[in-house]
């Protein structure tokens, strides 16, 4: 598989076992570790008892005082949710991309979450409707039900949020079939792909996800933000735009939906 790097999306493989990946929010740098660690962003502290699950594989550990931890017997062959969990931080997830990538030590950087933040959904939720080819991206890794095509939820925004700059943050997205996801080689379908995930606030389509991947933004306009009231996100998986006989979703799996603002 080629390797692509695009703004919304980077899939990162590992080779020397020498080196470590710093993870923060999209950005990588690479430096010496031993092993893996969680960290806090600004004081480059590692940070007691954070949560690291692999939902995907039903993994859970947690961080020593050090922040260090250790991801054994997980076998992964296609990219994968990795989850952070800590009280007083932001959830943060990053794609595993593949086995390899275990056996290099990670450090997380994680930052504190903020008064503005709107934390929508810390857990993994799958958009379909179970029925997807066994050559579908991450589809030997789904373990959860579908909860239907889309995904909304109601939140209040406040007269502040229309004074700045918001983001909904899709922490990480796997199992989209669109056309530019089979061509960056993120699924081995032949001959169909899907339309892409589409996001609407408060009944209005503000954005579309093409590509799998960790941090993906999308601008929230502020004249669509209703101060002091329910808004709502909706999330709706794409369609199969190949010929059919019926109507067909398709299967992804989403985690970390938030509101940041700036």
């Amino acid at each position: 598989m080629k390797n692509f790097i695009y703004i919304l999306a980077i899939l990162i493989t590992l080779s020397q076992q020498t080196y470590a990946t710093t993870f923060t929010g999209g950005v990588t740098k690479v430096g010496q570790q031993e092993s893996n660690q969680v960290i806090d962003s600004q004081t480059k502290q590692g940070i007691e008892f954070a949560k690291i699950t692999i939902p995907q594989k039903n993994f859970r550990t947690y961080t020593d005082a050090n922040g260090n931890f250790e991801i054994e017997h997980v076998q992964i062959t296609q990219p994968t949710i990795l989850n952070v969990e800590k009280e007083g931080y932001r959830p943060f997830s990053l794609t595993i991309n593949n086995g390899d990538s275990l056996n290099n030590p990670m450090k997380i950087e994680i930052a504190k979450s903020e008064a503005t933040d709107i934390a929508l959904d810390s857990q993994i939720l799958h958009l379909g409707d179970d029925t997807y080819s066994k050559n579908s991206a991450n589809a030997a890794d789904f373990r959860l039900k579908s909860i239907g095509p889309y995904y909304s939820k109601d939140f209040i925004m406040t007269d502040n949020a229309k004074r700045s700059t918001n983001y909904l943050i899709i922490g990480s997205i796997v199992g989209l079939d669109t056309k530019l996801a089979k061509t960056m080689g993120q699924n081995r379908i032949q001959y169909a792909y899907s339309s892409p995930a589409e996001i609407y606030f408060n009944g209005k389509l503000i954005g579309e996800l093409k590509v799998n991947g960790d941090g993906q933004r999308v601008k929230i306009p502020n004249s669509l933000i209703v101060a002091n009231e329910a808004n709502q996100i909706t999330i709706k998986t794409g369609q199969n735009l190949m010929p059919s006989d019926h109507l067909d979703y398709d299967d992804i799996e989403i985690m970390n939906i938030s509101i940041l603002s700036e």
